[in-house]
């Protein structure tokens, strides 16, 4: 505002000062004007008196020309010469502003002179001029003062609007918070049902996380990428709540049928998840993380490097968890031969710098990747299950493997 009303002013000083410089121009101009015209009006109305043969016999024709002309304010003097010559005076300060010829009846000749001094000091043009500096400053300043009034009332009525749009988008977006929350409260729900309907994955979403996480980190990913990594990782399966207890809850291996119905979990999952605006970003990651890299995967089949890097890890970091605990229908592999298991599939079901990653990760962090299982001692090495197979087989597939 100060910048507004300096500037306004600058604006305002500059006006005054070129309004002032034509005003006086204009009043200077004009009072030379009017001064002509009056000289000449007089000196015509003192010469159509039929006196003007006179003017040179007659002191009273001369006096009352004088008087008649001098009834003009800008009219110094009238003076009659004899001889029809003009003799100069440089002391005299007036001007000589009209003459005319004079012929008497006795032959003589002289000249009617009226004298005029000059504009400033006669017309007053220069009273006028010094009131015209003034006049506008006052103007000028009034103009600037109601500026400044309105400047100041504007400023505070948007400042009380700030204010109160301030505090209105507060408590929409405390609002939004809350239901923002409430829904995640809710989805974490649906996601918690997912392991709760199966004891034995039960913590498998938290597991998953944790290690897509450490991944994603050894990748150096971005804070904000590491954050939809980590919200992608634990609704992963939420989609497994449109799958029937019979296919989901089967402690034997799934008939083509049942796998087939099992594999819809990743599209269910998405449109569950992007129902929710905060977790779109998610969607991809949740849809794909099933996919292989070598382009066998489902439900888009996508191949390298068009599979979203955080569904990969995801991918790797579910098999990790499926093969290093307990299920039903197979025992856990240790963490030496899943990781043996890990490098066979690199290249061909999983991306291999995401493989990479979770090997140097599993060096520099083995308590991220060692289930609770596996650290109470638990694990049956000769118990090894191979690795999903893909849906192009034709045998029955494994719970664990979807």
């Amino acid at each position: 505002m100060y910048v507004f009303l300096l500037a306004s002013g600058a604006i305002l000083l500059a006006s005054a000062v070129a309004l002032s410089i034509v005003l006086g121009a204009v009043v200077r101009r004009q009072a030379s004007s009017n001064t002509l015209s009056d000289l000449s009006h007089a000196t015509s109305v003192a010469l159509t008196s039929k006196r003007a043969g006179d003017l040179l016999a007659s002191p009273a024709a001369v006096a009352t020309v004088s008087r008649q002309l001098l009834r003009n304010p800008n009219i110094a003097k009238v003076e009659i010469v004899r001889g029809g010559r003009i003799t100069p005076r440089a002391s005299e300060p007036d001007q000589v502003v009209y003459q005319e010829p004079l012929h008497a009846q006795n032959g003589r000749r002289g000249l009617l002179l009226v004298f005029s001094r000059p504009i400033d000091a006669s017309s007053g043009a220069g009273s006028y001029t010094r009131f015209i500096w003034p006049s506008v400053a006052l103007v000028f300043l009034a103009l600037f003062v109601m500026l400044v009034l309105l400047a100041h009332v504007a400023s505070q009525a948007l400042r009380r609007r700030r204010r109160a749009l301030r505090q209105q988008s507060e408590a929409l977006r405390d609002a939004y918070r809350r239901l923002e929350q409430s829904s995640l409260e809710a989805i974490e729900s649906l996601n918690a049902a997912v392991d709760a309907k199966d004891p034995s994955t039960a913590g498998h979403s938290q597991r998953v996380e944790e290690i897509a996480v450490r991944i994603g980190r050894e990748l150096q990913l971005e804070p904000a990428r590491l954050e939809l990594l980590q919200i992608g990782a634990l609704f992963h399966d939420i989609g497994k709540l449109a799958v029937p207890d019979a296919i989901l809850l089967k402690p034997g291996r799934l008939t083509r049928q049942e796998y087939e119905v099992m594999k819809r979990h990743c599209n269910d999952g998405a449109r569950i998840v992007d129902r929710f605006g905060p977790l779109r970003p998610v969607v991809s990651t949740i849809r794909h993380h099933h996919e292989c890299w070598s382009g066998h995967g489902y439900p888009a089949g996508l191949e390298g490097e068009a599979i979203p890097i955080e569904a990969s890890i995801v991918g790797v970091a579910d098999s990790w968890d499926a093969m290093t605990t307990n299920r039903p229908y197979k025992a856990m592999l240790s963490v030496e031969l899943a990781r043996e298991e890990v490098e066979r599939c690199r290249g061909t079901q999983f991306r291999p710098d995401v493989v990479d990653a979770l090997l140097s990760a599993l060096e520099q962090d083995p308590e991220v990747f060692t289930p609770l299982d596996a650290q109470l001692g638990t694990s049956d090495e000769k118990s090894r299950i191979p690795h999903p197979p893909i849906a192009t087989q034709t045998e029955a597939f494994d719970l664990g493997e979807a």
